[in-house]
């Protein structure tokens, strides 16, 4: 650990001097003597060579610096500012872009496992990234379980807000690699349009604001319906203990999500032919 201290050190010196010695070339080029030019360059160019040979530590370079390089500057009326000024200028710039890139772009990733009969059988994703007004949300699913023959389900769903209204989402399912769904639900003026495979409809929504996606991210506390993407229609929410929600499905199943810290921590999917919980990592 200490080696790399001394190189970096070592390089971040090298590099002050080299760029040192170019503003002080382009300036002293204008306003000094040829001969007194030469001097001083020559010293702090022997002071680079020294420091990147290894010779000499980097403290011992500042304070050569310090000792003749400052004085001259200062008689001179140069500042140090005005040396660094390009360097001070990108160095802020950088700084800006990257806050900036942090403060418009966050993603957020929970990862969960699926399980039957307390084993596991797959593994489910969300994601949510955030860019200033738009959330997109991502959950892709895999999971095989086994019957009389193995069946493999793969299941991906997006969306996207802006606003907090639904914009757009998209509900694909696999089945043994063969797609068996292909859903899109869209804003449409005061309504949504409908996509189901070939089918197209709508719904006389104005907006949507929580779906089954997003109630993984918020605890839908008050909420007494919510939009499934999957069966592209409200479905009725109830309350049915602290933090636990049931939600009837138009095909007669049903499922119940627990919550922690107002984050989706636990589902069971009761199904007519098995039941599954999908637990929070």
């Amino acid at each position: 650990m200490t080696f790399r201290i001394i190189n970096a050190r070592t390089a971040l010196s090298c590099s002050f001097a080299s760029q040192l010695i170019k503003r002080l070339n382009k300036i002293f080029t204008h306003h000094v003597g040829v001969q007194y030019k030469t001097g001083v360059l020559q010293v702090l160019k022997t002071i680079s060579d020294i420091t990147k040979s290894g010779k000499m530590i980097p403290a011992l370079s500042i304070w050569l610096f310090k000792k003749y390089g400052r004085p001259f500057l200062n008689s001179r009326n140069i500042s140090l500012s005005r040396l660094f000024a390009p360097l001070k200028k990108a160095t802020v710039t950088i700084l800006f872009l990257t806050l900036s890139s942090f403060a418009f772009a966050q993603e957020q990733t929970y990862n969960y496992d699926v399980l039957h009969s307390g084993h596991s059988v797959g593994y489910m994703k969300l994601q949510q990234l955030k860019e200033g007004n738009d959330t997109f949300l991502k959950i892709v699913s895999d999971v095989t379980m086994r019957f009389i023959f193995s069946i493999r389900v793969n299941i991906r769903e997006d969306a996207h807000y802006r606003d907090g209204k639904l914009l757009s989402s998209h509900v694909i399912r696999k089945v043994n690699g063969k797609q068996k769904a292909d859903k899109f639900t869209k804003a449409n003026g005061d309504q949504y349009q409908l996509t189901d495979d070939d089918k197209i409809g709508s719904i006389n929504q104005k907006q949507i604001i929580n779906n089954l996606t997003m109630m993984y991210l918020h605890e839908p506390v008050g909420l007494s319906q919510i939009y499934s993407d999957n069966f592209q229609q409200f479905v009725q929410i109830k309350q049915v203990e602290e933090h636990t929600y049931r939600i009837n499905l138009p095909d007669g199943n049903y499922n119940y999500y627990t919550y922690t810290n107002g984050i989706c921590s636990k589902v069971d999917i009761h199904h007519s032919l098995y039941t599954i919980q999908i637990q929070l990592t």
